[in-house]
């Protein structure tokens, strides 16, 4: 059953912007490690895993918070 309360939109609104900020933020570790770009392998490769701890640490905090709420 839908539910037009104002809190559950805003709560699916939230819900989707952590999904996406949590993709943007994987996509661009993986991108970041396959394009060509003029960086040193050291240097993209601690970007990269910078991307993916903020990245995993969203999701576990998001999951925290959104977690088992009906």
């Amino acid at each position: 059953m839908e539910s037009n309360d104002p809190r559950s939109a805003r709560r699916r609104r939230q819900q989707l912007t952590m999904w996406l900020t949590c993709a943007a933020l994987l996509i661009g570790a993986v991108l970041l490690l396959t394009l060509p770009v003029p960086l040193p392998w050291p240097l993209r490769i601690g970007l990269a895993a910078i991307d993916l701890i903020v990245a995993a640490t969203l999701w576990l905090v998001g999951r925290q918070h959104f977690g088992r709420h009906p």
